[in-house]
């Protein structure tokens, strides 16, 4: 995943997430991650299995969603 921001941009807390589904070969467990950047500084970040098999992208995506939230949440 490479983020560019424009100079002059806003420049608060900006998050962007990753998602793998099923990307592991054995037990078909997604992978997600989510980074946060300020400016051009990265100021928090996780890339990790999910802790459940989901059955569609659309639930992983969700899943990230919500841990990116609650880390945005403690972030502000």
């Amino acid at each position: 995943m490479v983020c560019f921001i424009k100079k002059g941009e806003d420049e608060g807390l900006v998050p962007y997430t990753k998602n793998e589904y099923a990307g592991d070969l054995e037990d078909k467990k997604s992978t997600s991650g989510y980074v946060f950047k300020m400016s051009t500084r990265v100021v928090s970040w996780s890339s990790k299995k999910q802790p459940v098999m989901t059955l569609s992208t659309t639930e992983a995506e969700f899943i990230v969603a919500t841990s990116c939230a609650c880390q945005a949440t403690w972030l502000r």
